[in-house]
This record gives C-alpha cells, sequence and structure tokens, in this order.
C-alpha cells in the first residue's frame, strides 16, 4: 500500500475569494449559535411561559442547531474531499438547500409569534387586526419566496453559487424583500401599540419605555441584516459576499427571540418595586380592547393578593436582540 504524496512546493491554491464569506460567515455563526445554546440552557429549566412558547422555543433551538450542523457539512464538502475543485463549487449540496429551508421556517415562525403578541396587545382593535394581517401576508409572501429558492436550488443546481441562475435571484428577492417589510412593519406597529397602552403611572411608563428600546434594537439590526444580505446578493453577483449574511439570518432569529424570553426576568427585576402594578397593567393591555367604555378602576390590595396566586407574566415580545440596563 502506498502513501499518499504531499507536495511541499509551490503556492498552493488561492480561494480565498470563494471561500472566505463562507468560512468566516460560519465562524460567527457559531459565535452566535452558541449564545443562543446559553439563552436555551437559561431558559428552559424553569420556564413560567404556556407549553405552546415552550414548544417554539424548543423547535427554535433544534431547527437552529441542525442548522449548524448542515452548514458545517457543506464547508467540509467543498474544502476537504473537494478542496480545488470548481466543477463541485459550482452545484449546491442537498444541505445547504435544506438549511435555506430551515431559514425559511424558522423566519416565518418568528414573525407569526411577533404578529401574535400584537394580537395579545390589542386583541379587538380594528386596526390592530389590519396591521397583522399585513404582517401575516407579507410573511407568508417571504415563506414562499424562500420555498422557491429551494425549488430553484433543487432544479438549477449549478446557478445558486455561481452563473446565478435568474429565478434563484428572483424567488431571493422577493423572500428577503417581503421579510424584511414584515420586520419593519411588526416594529413599528408594536412600538406604537405598547406607546399607545401607557397609563400615566410611573412604573409602568419605565416598563413600557424598556420593552419598547428592545423592539427597536431587534427591528434595527434585524432589518439592517436583512437590507445587507439583499444588497450583497445584487451588488456583487458573482461572489460570496452574501452568503456569511445568510448564514447568520437564523442565528439572529433564534438567539434574539430567547434573549426576549430571558430579558423579562430582567425587567422584572429591574421594575420589582412595582410588582403588583405591573401585574395589573399587562393584563389590561390585552383586556383594553375587550373593555372600552367600561371604568377600570384600580385596587392595589386586589392585584397585590392577584400577584400572589399566579407567577409573574409579561408579554413575551420575541426576538429582541440587546438585554441592557435601561
Amino acid at each position: 500500500m502506498s502513501a499518499t504524496q504531499i507536495s511541499t512546493d509551490g503556492p498552493g491554491l488561492n480561494m480565498t475569494e470563494i471561500f472566505a464569506p463562507f468560512y468566516w460567515g460560519f465562524v460567527i455563526s457559531l459565535f452566535l449559535g452558541g449564545i443562543t445554546i446559553v439563552q436555551a440552557y437559561i431558559y428552559f429549566p424553569h420556564p413560567s411561559d404556556r407549553k405552546p412558547v415552550q414548544i417554539i422555543a424548543a423547535i427554535m433551538l433544534l431547527l437552529d442547531l441542525v442548522s449548524s450542523a448542515l452548514i458545517a457539512q457543506s464547508l467540509f464538502y467543498y474544502l476537504i474531499p473537494h478542496y480545488g475543485s470548481l466543477a463541485q463549487l459550482g452545484s449546491v449540496t442537498t444541505e445547504l438547500n435544506v438549511e435555506c429551508l430551515l431559514n425559511a421556517t424558522i423566519t416565518f415562525i418568528s414573525q407569526m409569534y411577533f404578529a401574535y403578541q400584537i394580537h395579545m396587545i390589542k386583541r379587538n382593535d380594528r386596526v390592530a387586526w389590519f396591521v397583522i394581517v399585513v404582517i401575516t401576508v407579507c410573511a407568508i409572501f417571504a415563506f414562499v419566496g424562500g420555498i422557491g429558492c429551494i425549488t430553484a436550488m433543487a432544479i438549477f443546481q449549478h446557478g445558486v453559487l455561481s452563473n446565478r441562475n435568474e429565478k434563484f435571484a428572483i424567488f431571493f428577492g422577493i423572500a428577503k424583500g417581503f421579510g424584511t417589510v414584515t420586520d419593519i412593519v411588526a416594529t413599528v406597529a408594536m412600538c406604537i401599540y405598547l406607546w399607545s397602552s401607557k397609563t400615566g403611572i410611573a412604573q409602568t411608563k419605565g416598563l413600557i419605555k424598556s420593552l419598547i428600546q428592545y423592539v427597536i434594537n431587534r427591528g434595527i439590526v434585524v432589518t439592517l441584516l436583512q437590507t445587507l444580505l439583499l444588497v450583497l446578493f445584487y451588488a456583487a453577483p458573482n461572489k460570496l459576499y452574501w452568503i456569511a449574511a445568510h448564514i447568520n439570518v437564523t442565528k439572529l432569529y433564534a438567539n434574539t427571540f430567547f434573549a426576549m424570553l430571558n430579558a423579562r426576568e430582567r425587567i422584572k427585576q429591574k421594575h420589582a418595586g412595582s410588582k403588583a402594578i405591573s401585574t395589573s397593567f399587562f393584563r389590561n393591555i390585552s383586556d383594553k380592547s375587550d373593555k372600552s367604555g367600561k371604568d377600570q378602576t384600580f385596587s392595589p390590595s386586589h392585584d397585590t393578593a392577584e400577584a400572589q396566586d399566579k407567577p409573574y407574566e409579561m408579554p413575551t415580545v420575541a426576538k429582541a436582540v440587546v438585554i441592557a440596563d435601561l
């Protein structure tokens, strides 16, 4: 049996332009994925949320982990057994195709959960229902665009990473464009509805400001990433710069989803002096439209007793991106 001969002469094949975006995008995704795992570890041992929320959180974590594994396998395929082969680079792997499906799924789940939070704040408001419909329709278009991308990747395997296929480019624009619009509309609507729910009580006003800052931070970062992805995709069609941003879309959604779930405890501790007021306030946000026209009185003794009978709850606004002392 002859040993494999390795030549030490020559500068080697420079694949920087091709694999640098893929490699560094994956490195960043591992960092964000690690943060998500830590946040999930903090969340799951003692969740106070209802079962559906816990199930959604578990699905988000599972899909995020599978996404990382699929990207790692694709990077291994191009860099190890087929290193330097432009022929193999011309086709997209099945793992990357499946990862795009997970990307679209995580994005859709996160955006629809955000729409659900708006529903909980303004349950019977007609304008809110219109906004929810707009968010839902845009999210569906984004998801359908993602499915179109996946289909184009399966049919035109040699028209994704190089010699980009026109149909793939169109579906990609639909998916990311509508995804960006969905995030912008959801962020603006949530900020407006949270601000309109303020009661004039100093403690609850502080809670509102904290939540609004979380939502705005999330909206800015997610929108910037989606916009950057679109710009890189169309401005440099012969480069793979866009794939670095694409890899981290799912990481950002999963990361910020758990960030907000865990941020509720910090907000609770920050405003611990107004526990009874906070419990009454957040209950009244979702009931406000149901009880319009009726007098609502504040009873500290009643709310304090009620707060002792059930755990502290706050609206779980998904996808906040920064947990900071406000």
